[in-house]
């Protein structure tokens, strides 16, 4: 055989089939080589896919696997944090529990001192230090008359302010004191006055001292304008 009979060969490929009947009759199948050739390339496409995909496949791997890394540290991260602001939720809870206690007792304090400060200037004290003898006067306007003993002073029966101090038609002396609350004190007596108008006074700020001339008070009260009956007020314990 020549060589150029050799190169223009052209090779023939059989494929055998056999039937599943009961006469087992084979049956054969050439194949043409351009039909070969078609399938390789086909083959070898497939598998260049196939490599492609897997290699593919392996970077997104790669990358999830950098990302799930990356989301699990950004977790812990946020865990610590949480614990660390739980912690600091505590703490600022209990200093708040301190300080709304502090608070609540600071009020009730003030509240304590208002209602103490209110009492003081409501005018419920007696007003003379020594022993007296007690007696409702008569007349228009309810006042009581009192009187002491030396030695003893006539005093103020709340704290307020000395609203004024003039002469008075039945003594020689008038002393109104405008406890702030609506109360008036007024204290009729002989003698000479201690106080001048415009001081602020306490309960037992001293008004008169007690003479032999001055042992006698008309005392009266006075609630937003209006006489009141001193009796309904006044601590006759002192």
């Amino acid at each position: 055989m020549t060589e150029e009979k050799k190169r223009g060969r052209k090779y023939k490929y059989t494929l055998m089939l056999f039937t599943d009947s009961k006469e087992g009759n084979v049956r054969q199948l050439q194949i043409g080589p351009v039909v070969v050739e078609t399938l390789a390339a086909v083959l070898v496409v497939i598998l260049i896919a196939l490599t492609v995909f897997c290699h593919l496949r392996g970077k997104e791997l790669k990358i999830l696997r950098k990302t799930s890394a990356g989301q699990e540290a950004q977790i812990q991260i946020l865990e610590k944090e949480n614990e660390e602001l739980t912690v600091r939720q505590e703490e600022l809870s209990q200093k708040v529990a301190v300080l709304s206690d502090t608070i609540n007792r600071m009020v009730d304090e003030e509240n304590k001192e208002e209602a103490k400060e209110a009492k003081a200037h409501m005018p419920i004290g007696f007003p003379m230090t020594s022993s007296a003898s007690v007696e409702q006067a008569e007349g228009e306007e309810p006042m009581v008359k009192l009187t002491g003993t030396e030695p003893g002073s006539i005093v103020a029966s709340g704290n307020g302010v000395v609203e004024s101090v003039a002469t008075d038609s039945s003594y020689l002396h008038c002393v109104r004191i405008d406890h702030g609350n609506g109360y008036t004190s007024i204290y009729r007596n002989d003698g000479e006055v201690m106080v001048k108008e415009g001081v602020e006074i306490v309960r037992g700020s001293i008004l008169y001292v007690i003479g032999e001339d001055n042992t006698r008070l008309g005392y009266q009260i006075m609630k937003d304008g209006k006489y009141v009956d001193p009796m309904e007020l006044l601590n006759i314990d002192g």
